[in-house]
C-alpha cells in the first residue's frame, strides 16, 4: 500500500507544484501612463481584482494623470517602488508618450524576465515590442495600428484576432479585447470556472469559444 502512495505521489507530484506556483501570482500592475485609454486599464482591474488578485496602478511616477477622456488618475506606485508584480497589463491610448521615455522601456524589458505574465491592450502592444519583449512572437493590437505594430520586423502581426497568446506573453486587440484576455488569463491560472464566475458576476457575456484567438 506504500509503495502504491508513493507511485501516486511521484506520478501527480509535478502537477501539484505547478499548480502551487500558480497560486504564488497575487499581484497585477496595470501601467498607467498620460492619455491612457480608460476601458483598456479599467476592464483588467475590474477581472483581475473580482479574481482575488492584488491589482494596483504604476507610472512613471506617482503624479496624477489624466486620461483619454479627462479622468484624473493618481497611480498607486511609480515604476521604482512598485510591489514586484506576477503580472503586468499594458493599456494603450496615447502610447507615443510612454514610448518615447526610455525609463519605461527598460523597466518593461527588466520585468518581462521577472514577471510571470505580461498583458497587453490595444497599442500597448506597441510598448512590448519596442522593448524587445514580443521579438520572435505573433501578436495583435487595435485594428489602428497594426501596421505601426508591423513596423517591428521581428514581431509576426495577426489581424482580426481578438487576442494572441504566447504562452507568458498575451496581446489583445482592444478596447474591450482586454476585458476578454484578462478573463482568459483568468482561466489559463485558476481555471475555467474561475474565469465564468469573475465574467458572471460583472455579467459580462464571456462566450471564449467563440472569440477568434490564437494560442501558440
Amino acid at each position: 500500500m506504500k509503495r502504491a502512495w508513493l507511485i501516486i505521489a511521484l506520478l501527480i507530484g509535478p502537477f501539484l507544484s505547478c499548480r502551487s506556483q500558480e497560486n504564488e501570482i497575487k499581484n497585477v500592475a496595470i501601467f498607467v501612463h498620460q492619455g491612457v485609454q480608460l476601458l483598456d486599464f479599467s476592464g483588467p482591474f475590474e477581472v483581475f481584482v473580482d479574481a482575488g488578485y492584488n491589482v494596483y496602478t504604476v507610472a512613471v511616477s506617482t503624479d496624477t494623470i489624466i486620461s483619454q477622456r479627462s479622468l484624473k488618475i493618481v497611480p498607486n506606485y511609480s515604476i521604482a517602488n512598485c510591489p514586484a508584480p506576477d503580472i503586468i497589463v499594458l493599456p494603450g491610448g496615447a502610447t507615443n508618450i510612454p514610448l518615447k521615455d526610455p525609463k519605461v522601456i527598460a523597466w518593461i524589458k527588466d520585468q518581462s524576465t521577472r514577471s510571470k505574465y505580461m498583458l497587453s491592450v490595444c497599442t500597448g502592444a506597441l510598448l512590448l515590442a519596442e522593448a524587445g519583449v514580443l521579438d520572435g512572437k505573433t501578436a495583435t493590437t487595435h485594428y489602428c495600428c497594426q501596421d505601426n505594430l508591423a513596423e517591428y520586423k521581428q514581431v509576426n502581426v495577426v489581424r482580426g484576432k481578438r487576442f494572441v497568446d504566447n504562452g507568458n506573453i498575451i496581446t489583445t486587440e482592444g478596447i474591450s479585447a482586454g476585458i476578454d484576455g484578462s478573463l482568459y488569463l483568468v482561466g489559463k491560472i485558476l481555471g475555467k470556472d474561475k474565469a465564468a464566475d469573475v465574467a458572471h458576476y460583472m455579467m459580462y457575456d464571456w462566450q471564449p469559444g467563440k472569440l477568434d484567438v490564437v494560442i501558440k
